[in-house]
């Protein structure tokens, strides 16, 4: 590949580079926080700010957020940008009253049982505690940020620990990462990945959802599911659990078995981009069976990531590569911009 643009369109891959290089800096700096320091800012802290400057909650959490991360948005500009650009538009005050309505919540009751290593129990979201709330956003420009999340009380959620380490849970995160799969869901479903039910147990109780089979590799969380949880699905009879590996499942996954496939064997993109790579390609064998992919933005983020550093590296170096397949020489910015959408980097991993 070959990369040669004018004087113009050069500055703009200068200017999406500093976008980049952002994203990068600012996922660095916020993933530590929430790592490190989550539950530092306090119910008291966001009242104080609030009712002093009449400000609203999701904007004081922000400016707390910033200032805890190092940014001085009053005294420097570049800061201040920053602050606009990353930190304000990721940060939401949520309810605890949405999440109670949720049917699945409403409908299952967890009991503090254990079972080998393994251990139903509860956690819980302090007040003003930060965490991921959904998949990241992505702008027209390229832009990306998390959604952070807050209460201003007590938020109390199942879940599932393994020697004491949380393993799976139904946090916001997972709720409403999983609002669109369930939406998309038809006929006979399969989903790779079977966690605590969530998506199972929304997806049976759609009328427009035929059967979901569920291929899971770990046994002991199937006896967990089947003995205190699936009893409990309004809509159980539509319930078929196969204890297998994933991967494995789908070498023998013929066309037509299954309308719609949804994909989530991964806990963030740092262990699931592999995965996620290779059963899209495997999807692209396949006429009339969707694919759905949990957290598949930040999939496409982490490999945007690459192939962006990758052209670039090939821009500034003006170094051609051979590939006999694909002589492909980029002379404008929208032909660079277009290998970095949702579309081409989906055909740039199927293809190589």
């Amino acid at each position: 590949m070959k990369i040669i643009l004018n004087d113009f369109d050069s500055k703009r891959i200068e200017t999406l580079a500093t976008i980049f290089q952002n994203n990068n800096a600012v996922r660095e700096v916020l993933a530590d926080f929430l790592n490190n320091n989550e539950k530092f800012i306090t119910e008291e802290m966001l009242k104080e700010i609030t009712e002093e400057y009449d400000m609203q909650p999701s904007m004081a959490f922000a400016m707390l957020l910033a200032s805890t991360c190092g940014l001085e948005i009053h005294d420097n500009q570049l800061h201040k940008q920053i602050f606009n650009d990353y930190f304000l538009p990721s940060v939401k005050e949520l309810s605890t009253k949405d999440f109670a309505k949720d049917k699945y919540f409403k409908t299952i009751e967890f009991p503090q049982k254990k079972f080998k290593d393994w251990e139903f129990t509860f956690s819980e979201y302090l007040p003003c505690e930060a965490f991921i709330f959904d998949d990241l956003i992505t702008t027209s420009t390229f832009r990306e940020y998390p959604q952070i999340g807050f209460f201003r009380e007590n938020f109390k959620f199942p879940c599932v620990k393994q020697n004491q380490r949380e393993w799976m849970a139904i946090k916001p995160n997972e709720i409403l990462s999983m609002q669109t799969p369930i939406e998309n869901a038809f006929g006979k479903v399969l989903t790779l990945g079977l966690g605590l039910g969530y998506f199972a147990f929304m997806a049976c109780e759609k009328k427009t959802v035929e059967s979901v089979t569920i291929v899971e590799s770990d046994k002991n969380i199937i006896e967990l599911f089947s003995e205190y949880i699936l009893p409990q699905f309004t809509e159980k009879q539509k319930i078929r659990i196969i204890n297998q590996d994933a991967l494995a499942f789908l070498l023998n996954f013929q066309e037509n078995t299954f309308d719609y496939v949804f994909s989530d064997i991964w806990h963030d993109e740092s262990d699931g981009l592999p995965l996620y790579l290779k059963i899209l390609n495997f999807s692209r064998n396949f006429k009339t069976t969707k694919f759905d992919f949990w957290i598949e933005k930040s999939m496409l983020s982490s490999l945007r990531n690459t192939v962006f550093w990758s052209l670039y590296d090939i821009f500034k170096k003006q170094k051609q590569t051979q590939n006999p397949k694909d002589e492909k020489t980029i002379t404008t910015y929208q032909q660079f911009v277009n290998t970095l959408s949702d579309k081409e980097l989906k055909k740039l991993t199927i293809d190589n």
